[in-house]
């Protein structure tokens, strides 16, 4: 049953954020009723501000036009509902009508006589006072704009309207007038600048053209530029001599390695004149630059009879003196050239027979030092083309931007040029039209202090202010002024309300009312209390009764509840588990007596120990099992499992079990012990226990798993009734003075003074059998 009840815990807390709300407002609305003398205060002190508000206010008088607002547009005119396209534009003018340009000029339209709102205010300040009272607002998904003034005239109220509208108006045909020669004169200034800026930018790139000598040739023609082809050409020469200096060098690297090492170097003399060179070779075989030259007319002279040959045989025949003389020429110069070759071949079989080592290696440096020379003119005629050419690049990229920006000059004087000559007069003409659709009136009744409003707002600050008011006191106080209050906040029903008892004289039962008074009102709020327990629907028969804070009373209820349930038949044991203070010990003068802790450290089993510590009462059925000799670790002894085992032994023995435990805020022993029972009842002092304290009490209760079955309200007092604590206790269901006539006189005598009778001795408790 226990884990039943801690799994439900959860689904309430899930639930309460959402119906905070309603206990709230009804908390609010219980404290307002309670505090309804402070709540009529204060609605009494809201009407008489509001009555001496609409007495002594300012009466005001508004009076309003409208105005329809017609968006013209390039090709038509908007209709006067098609609000969606004209959004932006009416919320336009509607600013422009509260402009300061627009009310300056509206004050200065309107007659002295209508400035009464304007006499007390300083002129530079007149625009804002004007402004403050002025209003604008657009009537939805349609073209009008509501213009509205207030001012202590009728009249006055009227006329501002007037003005501000006639000022509008002004405005609005000053600022589109004459719009389209305006727009003409700017397009033609904006085109004589754009011409003036693009010839001197034509002029300058053509002066630059000039200076670099620029052939204005396109990049896309492939041509380039004579500069930069030197430059590349230069390059191209600079990297064949490097190239034919690397093969010099090589050859003449792999001809010394030969001699060193004594081969034959005949097999390099057919790629002397790859590397050496024609001119070195034929000096090398004795043949020098003439001869070559020789060789070279004679060559030509053949091919150029031969050719002349050619062309003649086509027109004489052989025997022609012409064709004779050229077939000699021919015939000698093949002899010669005959004769010459066999000769160079003797002389290049010779040297490739003869020629030494030296001579080879002379060949071949000489060859690398006259290339590496011209490789070093080439690198410097190659830096200067280079550097020229980057100058030049520079300029050429001048010249680039230059031309650039005076294509994009002319592409705009070309479209200015066009749109001037295309302007529409229509383009330029005023985008609305605005007209006066109703003309402002002066009002017949002032629209302020209005006796409604004055009244709404009266009673509504009334109501603010006494709820603030009550709830701040009902803040301070922090108890609970009701017992829906107390239900409510604390989750767990109210099981009883017991009046501020009076002490009896007497000790042990003597001086419980549930004994010595059974018939009395305060006796009804234990057996309530009884009954309330006995109905519920969760099991009852363990039950621990405490209270938050010491002082509470719950001893007092627990023993007069006690009382109650053996007064009806059940057999109930009173165990007093507060091991510190044991106010239930107390009460029945057991103090010393052994009890609950000799029962826990008893060397015999809890049960035999238990029934020989037990002792019965002079009620009938009532057991009291008290606190014991104090011991110094009280909350480990209720937390053992010997006092399980005397909690299961109670219940197999009785009926109805009591367990009176130590106030809750004030020790853990009450939780301790609220995991071994079915439920505890709660007792507080409404008056005494603050809200907070009580909360946090069933908090920690409900953190053990220990189910709260209830409240009980103690110690109500007479004074309390108008919270709500005093109700129920003007009758009672024992018998009245009329009743108690026909009891025997003895019985209504014991009744009446059994507890200051001095011959009524207190019954000890007994030992149970």
């Amino acid at each position: 049953m226990t884990l039943n009840r801690t799994e439900s815990l959860p689904e309430e807390s899930d639930l309460a954020p959402a119906n905070e709300l309603l206990p709230a407002v009804m908390r609010l609305l219980r404290i307002m009723r309670y505090r309804k003398k402070v709540l009529l205060a204060a609605l009494y002190v809201t009407a008489l501000a509001g009555g001496a508000y609409y007495l002594l206010a300012t009466r005001w008088f508004e009076s309003s036009a409208k105005l329809l607002i017609i968006e013209q547009k390039q090709d038509q005119v908007s209709s006067v509902g098609d609000h969606d396209s004209s959004g932006n534009t009416m919320a336009t003018h509607r600013e422009l009508v509260k402009s300061p340009v627009v009310i300056q000029k509206a004050i200065g339209i309107l007659a002295p006589e209508h400035r009464v709102d304007l006499q007390t205010v300083a002129p530079r300040d007149w625009v804002e006072s004007l402004t403050s009272n002025l209003s604008t607002g657009i009537t939805r998904k349609t073209n009008f704009i509501d213009v509205s003034y207030r001012s202590r005239q009728p009249e006055a109220a009227a006329a501002v309207v007037r003005s501000v509208i006639q000022s509008y108006l002004q405005f609005v045909e000053e600022t589109h007038k004459g719009t389209a020669s305006e727009v003409i004169e700017v397009l033609t200034h904006e085109r004589n600048r754009l011409e003036k800026e693009l010839r001197t930018k034509q002029e300058e790139l053509q002066q630059s053209r000039q200076q670099v000598g620029h052939l204005a040739v396109s990049v896309d023609d492939g041509i380039v530029e004579p500069v930069i082809q030197k430059a590349i050409r230069m390059n191209d020469a600079l990297l064949d001599v490097q190239e034919k200096r690397l093969e010099l060098q090589a050859t003449l690297a792999s001809v010394e390695g030969a001699l060193e090492r004594g081969e034959d170097i005949n097999q390099y003399l057919m790629n002397i004149e790859a590397t050496v060179g024609r001119q070195m070779l034929l000096a090398s075989m004795g043949l020098s630059a003439q001869d070559l030259k020789l060789l070279g007319d004679q060559q030509q002279k053949l091919l150029d009879a031969q050719e002349e040959l050619q062309g003649l045989s086509a027109f004489y025949g052989p025997n022609h003196p012409r064709i004779t003389e050229l077939s000699q020429q021919i015939l000698s110069l093949r002899q010669y050239l005959s004769a010459y070759g066999s000769d160079a071949e003797q002389r290049y079989d010779a040297l490739s027979q003869s020629a030494p080592g030296n001579v080879i290696l002379d060949l071949l440096r000489q060859s690398v030092r006259q290339i590496h020379q011209r490789e070093l003119k080439l690198q410097q005629a190659y830096d200067e083309s280079r550097a020229e050419a980057s100058a030049h690049s520079n300029d050429i990229v001048s010249l680039q931007m230059l031309q650039r920006e005076v294509d994009r000059l002319e592409t705009q004087y070309g479209l200015l040029f066009e749109k001037i000559a295309t302007v529409d007069i229509r383009q330029v003409q005023a985008p609305i039209q605005a007209t006066v659709v109703r003309e402002p009136l002066p009002a017949v009744r002032p629209v302020s202090p209005q006796l409604r409003t004055v009244v709404l707002f009266s009673l509504f600050g009334g109501l603010v202010l006494g709820g603030i008011i009550a709830y701040v006191q009902d803040f301070l106080d922090d108890r609970f002024t009701s017992p829906e209050e107390l239900t409510t906040q604390l989750g767990v029903p109210m099981l009883a309300m017991v009046r501020d008892l009076e002490p009896l004289p007497g000790e042990g039962l003597a001086s419980v009312h549930s004994n010595v008074l059974p018939n009395s009102v305060e006796t009804e709020a234990f057996r309530t209390l009884r009954t309330a327990l006995t109905l519920s629907t969760h099991d009852t028969d363990r039950i621990l009764v405490s209270s938050p804070e010491p002082g509470d009373g719950k001893t007092t209820v627990a023993a007069n509840l006690a009382v109650a349930f053996a007064r009806s038949g059940k057999k109930t044991l009173m165990i007093d588990a507060d091991l510190r203070r044991p106010g239930m010990t107390a009460l029945m003068e057991l103090k010393g007596t052994p009890g609950v802790s000799d029962a826990l450290v008893s060397t015999a089993s809890t049960l035999e120990a238990a029934q020989q510590l037990v002792l019965r009462t002079e009620v009938e059925g009532l057991d009291v099992l008290p606190a014991g000799l104090r011991r110094p670790d009280p909350s480990e002894l209720l937390s053992s499992q010997e006092f399980a085992e005397l909690l299961a032994w109670a219940d197999s023995q009785y009926d109805q079990v009591l367990v009176d435990c130590p106030p809750v805020l004030a020790v853990s022993d009450a939780q301790v012990v609220g995991r071994l029972v079915d439920g505890a009842v709660l007792v507080v002092r409404p008056e005494k226990n603050h809200r907070r304290l009580v909360m946090r009490a069933v908090e920690s209760f409900h953190d053990t798993g220990c189910q709260v079955m209830g409240v009980v309200a103690n110690g109500i007092s007479a004074d309390s009734e108008g919270y709500g604590y005093g109700y129920g206790y003007g009758y009672g269901y024992g018998q009245d003075e009329e009743e108690a006539t026909d009891q025997d006189p003895m019985t209504l005598d014991m009744s009446r003074q059994l507890p200051t009778s001095p011959a009524a001795e207190p019954i000890r408790p007994r030992r149970a059998a």
